[in-house]
């Protein structure tokens, strides 16, 4: 599913570089799950920006799903995130002049998915997280535990390959 090979980033800044990734190996099969932990500083998030197609990394392969991930043009790499990965920001990045059910629908207007049909899905979504009674709230209406869950409803809606594949009813 996910295969990464000797993985370099590093980063200028003028005169400086900073080598954050240093060769860094990780292979992922399907229905595994893994924990990125180490200390602030250590590249945790580069690689996940560069496994969520959100950065490219200086050398080394990366494959998802059988396919090489490298230098994308910004129009593939989100055609490719919305169909394969499911991702939760740190600061959830939710729209903040949409609702919850609008925000949580958004992945699935990229695909084109008729706007009754994706709102009908997203409050399904939301109802699995226990926020179907906030679906017409705005992100600035929530707790910090009601954005975060509106952020994996949004990740999962669009069903992708790379999630957490158990969304019960939280409540």
């Amino acid at each position: 599913m996910i295969n990464i090979k000797s993985i370099h980033k590093s980063y200028t800044n003028g005169q400086n570089s900073l080598h954050v990734l240093k060769g860094i190996d990780l292979k992922i099969e399907a229905g595994e799950m893994i924990s990125i932990m180490g200390p602030s500083g250590s590249g945790k998030s580069t690689l996940l920006n560069i496994l969520g197609i959100l950065d490219n990394y200086d050398d080394g392969v990366y494959q998802l799903d059988g396919k090489k991930i490298q230098h994308l043009n910004e129009r593939k790499a989100a055609q490719l995130r919305n169909k394969t990965l499911g991702f939760v920001f740190q600061s959830f990045n939710l729209v903040s002049f949409k609702n919850a059910m609008e925000n949580v629908a958004l992945p699935l207007y990229y695909q084109k998915v008729s706007r009754r049909k994706r709102n009908k899905i997203a409050v399904e979504y939301l109802d699995k997280l226990g926020l179907k009674e906030w679906a017409h709230h705005l992100p600035s209406e929530l707790s910090g535990g009601q954005k975060q869950r509106v952020a994996i409803a949004r990740a999962l809606i669009t069903k992708p390959k790379v999630r957490d594949t158990k969304c019960e009813k939280v409540a």
